[in-house]
């Protein structure tokens, strides 16, 4: 069953559009659907909305993350994540 989508943090989503605007790649942590821990290194082309609902980053390779399963890009975590950051390791 799909997740509603919970809006983010307004400071946080000013981050993702200036590495949009960077376009250099970032370190990427996030939760796929069915919950796996997933980190990427990957350039976010663009951040934008779906019938003004859902916020989603899509990343270089045409990948799409629902920004409310986006964990951490840059070490910067996402407000709603900032517990993970005990647990993280770049194994």
């Amino acid at each position: 069953m799909e997740q509603k989508y919970t809006p983010i943090n307004c400071s946080f989503h000013d981050i993702l559009l200036s590495l949009a605007t960077e376009k250099k790649y970032c370190k990427i942590q996030y939760f796929t659907d069915i919950h796996e821990f997933i980190t990427v290194n990957s350039i976010v082309k663009e951040v934008f909305t779906i019938a003004e609902k859902e916020e989603f980053m899509l990343l270089l390779e045409d990948e799409k993350i629902r920004l409310d399963r986006l964990v951490s890009i840059n070490g910067i975590f996402a407000p709603q994540y900032t517990h993970i950051q005990d647990f993280s390791c770049d194994c």
